[in-house]
């Protein structure tokens, strides 16, 4: 996450150097001076200290003794790019204050005796590229002091760590091979499996979000009598996200029994593929591949598994579908249980010991229907929380209890560690954009295209001169439903993802990684949020995101409800529920967002809170009741205002500012157009 902070930082402050801002100083005669030489010298630093973080986030996660070290290293590297963005924001929100061009002459006197205060904006901008030269100099030597010496050395610096997968089942043949909810799943891979009618080697995934069960099913499926009668050979490979080929092919010659017949210590790779290719080639085989997180690994091992037309097999299982496709153009995708599935498979693992067919006490019975909703299908999920349960008092007051303070990140830290790997394997470029789903409240479903905008808004798309910002964020987004991170909602009619959701696990996970590196604040009840100063870059209000939250805040329209919010350095807002404020002074502030929301605009009789965002480019009020259903005509200072959403709201007419606006992208009522 910080290397991706830098990296942002540091094309921003190029583009401010090269820029919009040169440009502006230069139409009034002005230059950046010195400020460009401390500019490229703040950027030459950046760009050196980028190579060794990732270095640092190997360190911070291994365990080993100096781990607290390197997480502070890595945090001052964050909190010195948060600062520099700081700085040149700032400076754009004055080039763009001073510079904003309003009809008549009182504005064009006003416009005159701003002008002087660019020099000491000029000024400050530059004492500030200062401090980050000296602070970046104390990070770089408190760098070698705690050893991050070089990217060769990332993943090192500890001893080997397993597979998450081994950590957690170290007992992979002895899991239940009685499946709950994929029966006709189950039915589906064995009919594949012993198709007569398909004498060619073939493969067979499986695919789904880690915890879906494909393991299980997978398992299952080797384990039937028919499967175990039809093939001579039957191999079972754990490939898991660290794997070694030439581990994978001498563990395929010892199920082969061959692996005592010569020394196979000292074959390359191609001499054992070619070993074991020959040796299955009078056989029928059945070969599983489980949990696969690269398309390199059938790349390297698909010439051992010769095809001589006598319907052998391999079946292969990933959490990513684009990896799958690489062996089998029709993966099987694994789908979350319904209600009644995963109540019965929690009950079997809260009540181990009991008859199926028993009756559950009534009042345990609707707590479990609450605890089975809230995993959302999941199979691992369930499946620990019924362990945990069984392992407690069976009365309703230690369920309640332990409903109201279970928390997936300690409690339920098997299942937790097993999902979070999805997003630490995921590339840098979007690892922040998987974490924005925290932003939203859980279960929330979202419109793909204000994702969209909000990445790109944010930054979180690169500028590489590859393709438009959009474009990129739509292929971004279709990465992470290819990687099962996101649930596909709803698609439009050419076929693009229109709406989607996150999993409620792993929008916890997005939650935590998010709160650990001060990415968002997060307040989901009134007395969370007692009018302090949000430190964090991006800030969501979901008082109204649980179910009893809802119900309260129903009939709420008192003062109380009024957020009154500091925050100078907040660059996204989100409020859910809540009455929006009436004060604001974030001139940083690119993103807004309300949903369900009463709006309020003005304070006193002429000016609005919103006409001061003048660094606003996002703005969006979904289902909202705004204010005498209209916006305010001084929507027109908000110049640099990309995307504007109104979807679902009484809102009739627009202001002819907004109208003349050929550059902005307006959506009302779900219709998207160029206003």
């Amino acid at each position: 996450m910080a290397e991706a902070v830098v990296d942002f930082v540091w094309q921003k402050l190029g583009d401010a150097l090269t820029g919009a801002i040169k440009d502006a100083l230069l139409q009034e005669g002005l230059s950046l001076y010195s400020v460009n030489d401390k500019g490229e010298a703040v950027q030459r630093e950046l760009e050196r200290i980028k190579s060794f973080l990732r270095d640092a986030d190997s360190k911070s996660s291994d365990g080993g003794p100096g781990e607290e070290r390197v997480r502070n290293w890595v945090k001052e590297v964050r909190n010195v790019a948060y600062s520099i963005e700081d700085a040149v924001d700032t400076f754009q929100a004055k080039v763009d204050w001073i510079n904003y061009k309003e009809q008549g002459f009182i504005n064009w006197i006003k416009r005159c005796f701003k002008k002087p205060m660019l020099l000491p904006a000029l000024h400050t901008l530059g004492s500030e590229m200062d401090d980050a030269q000296a602070r970046i100099k104390e990070i770089t030597e408190s760098r070698l002091a705690l050893g991050v010496i070089s990217l060769d050395n990332a993943g090192k610096s500890g001893r080997p760590k397993p597979p998450i997968r081994q950590l957690i089942y170290p007992e992979l043949g002895k899991m239940e091979s009685k499946v709950v909810g994929f029966e006709s799943d189950k039915d589906t891979i064995i009919a594949r499996l012993l198709d007569e009618h398909n004498l060619r080697r073939s493969v067979i995934s499986i695919v789904g979000p880690g915890g879906i069960g494909k393991t299980t099913l997978a398992q299952t499926v080797f384990n039937n009598a028919d499967v175990q009668k039809r093939f001579e050979v039957l191999i079972w490979l754990l490939v898991s996200e660290e794997y070694n080929p030439i581990e994978l092919l001498k563990k395929m010659l010892q199920e082969l029994q061959l692996a005592n017949q010569r020394d196979h210590h000292k074959l390359n790779e191609d001499n054992l593929i070619s070993e074991i290719h020959e040796s299955m080639k009078e056989k029928k085989y059945l070969v599983v591949m489980d949990d696969i997180w690269t398309d390199k690994v059938w790349d390297e091992l698909h010439l051992a598994f010769p095809d001589v037309q006598n319907g052998s097999r391999v079946l292969i299982t990933s959490r990513f579908v684009n990896i799958a496709k690489e062996a089998d153009p029709n993966p099987h995708e694994l789908q979350y249980l319904n209600e009644e599935q995963s109540l019965k498979l929690l009950l079997r693992k809260a009540f181990p010991m009991s008859d199926p067919n028993e009756t559950y006490p009534q009042e345990l019975l609707e707590l479990a229907r609450e605890f089975a909703r809230k995993c959302s299908g999941l199979p691992l999920q369930l499946v620990v929380l019924g362990g945990l349960l069984s392992k407690k008092n069976r009365d309703y007051s230690t369920w309640h209890r332990f409903m109201e303070t279970m928390d997936w990140v300690t409690d339920g830290k098997r299942c937790f560690d097993i999902i979070a790997t999805s997003y630490k394997h995921l590339p840098l470029h979007l690892k922040s954009c998987f974490m924005s789903f925290a932003v939203f409240p859980e279960d929330y479903e979202i419109d793909a295209r204000s994702l969209i905008s909000y990445w790109s808004i944010e930054g979180f798309i690169p500028k590489d001169g590859r393709g438009t910002l959009d474009g990129k964020a739509q292929d971004y987004l279709e990465d992470l439903v290819q990687r099962c991170m996101i649930q596909v909602t709803a698609k439009t009619s050419t076929g693009t993802i229109e709406k989607c959701r996150v999993h409620t696990l792993l929008w916890n996970v997005a939650v935590y990684e998010a709160k650990e590196k001060n990415f968002i604040t997060i307040f989901w009840k009134q007395e969370d949020y007692q009018k302090k100063e949000i430190i964090a870059r991006h800030a969501s209000f979901q008082f109204n995101s649980t179910p009893e939250a809802k119900m309260q805040s129903n009939s709420t329209e008192n003062n109380d409800d009024v957020i009154e919010y500091t925050g100078p350095n907040v660059r996204s807002l989100m409020f859910f529920g809540k009455i929006l404020p009436i004060h604001s002074r974030m001139k940083l502030l690119k993103v807004l967002i309300a949903y369900r929301t009463k709006v309020t605009f003005y304070y006193g009789k002429r000016h609005t809170w919103l006409e001061k965002l003048i660094s606003l480019r996002h703005l969006e009020f979904r289902e909202c009741e705004l204010e005498n259903d209209t916006l305010p005509e001084k929507i027109n200072r908000l110049h640099n205002l990309q995307y504007l959403d109104l979807t679902d709201t009484k809102i009739v007419d627009l202001p002819k500012s907004i109208k003349c606006n050929e550059a902005l992208i307006l959506v009302v009522n779900r219709v998207e157009s160029k206003s």
